[in-house]
């Protein structure tokens, strides 16, 4: 795993047990989809029109995320999402090692969600497969999208996001060690919330594929 990373968080960037830090929620979660570690699950989020799924690859610590739907992005989205849940400060890490080419557009990524509803407040750290990387939010429930574009790269990239009470700051790095700021934004999210990985296709009639490793999630140790 890496580092921990810059800022105000002191970071464990362990991947949780089930009954392990507050990343497992309050409450006892259900059982995990098979092949995946406790405590991830996975679901379609919004109209994705062909069916998307997740797996995990314990040798190479690799997930592999494959999504439909129009977008992320606008009023609503569509997507397909691995997740656990987190209450509090928190910070996720990952490496988007590949992306397909359904769409320049196909997005794959970090991401902060207030619940999994298509229309859920919620923030995205991407790589795109043709546009580049981005980070992407609504900060509110129904309301509209915006955008702050990072670099001109595709992947592998690494990409992250760190949420300290209401805001979140979404970073860049081409080596998981040495990060670069892409944006910052209030984004108000009560209650438990969703972390984990997104992947969308551009499109309601194929899924697009992405692979991700390296991936640490981490919540404040001590005081």
């Amino acid at each position: 795993f890496l580092s921990a990373a810059p800022g105000v968080l002191k970071n464990d960037t362990r991947i949780y047990a089930a009954t392990e830090g507050t990343l497992a929620g309050s409450t006892a979660p259900p059982p995990p989809p098979a092949g995946l570690p406790a405590p991830w699950l996975h679901a379609d989020i919004g109209n994705v029109g062909v069916q998307g799924d997740t797996s995990y690859d314990e040798a190479s610590g690799t997930f592999t995320v494959a999504g439909a739907g129009a977008d992320i992005w606008g009023t609503a989205d569509a997507l397909h999402y691995a997740y656990q849940t987190l209450s509090g400060d928190g910070s996720i890490v990952a490496r988007v090692t590949s992306v397909s080419n359904t769409h320049a557009w196909v997005k794959a990524g970090v991401m902060f969600r207030e619940s999994l509803d298509p229309v859920s407040a919620q923030a995205t750290m991407l790589v795109s497969y043709g546009k580049g990387l981005a980070f992407q939010r609504r900060t509110a429930t129904g309301g509209t999208s915006t955008s702050t574009a990072g670099a001109l790269a595709g992947a592998p990239y690494f990409v992250r996001l760190d949420r300290v009470g209401s805001i979140i700051s979404a970073y860049q790095s081409t080596d998981g060690v040495s990060w670069t700021l892409v944006g910052t934004d209030t984004i108000s999210m009560t209650g438990t919330v969703y972390v984990g990985l997104a992947v969308s296709s551009h499109t309601t009639t194929a899924a697009a594929t992405a692979t991700f490793d390296r991936i640490a999630l981490s919540t404040p140790t001590g005081g």
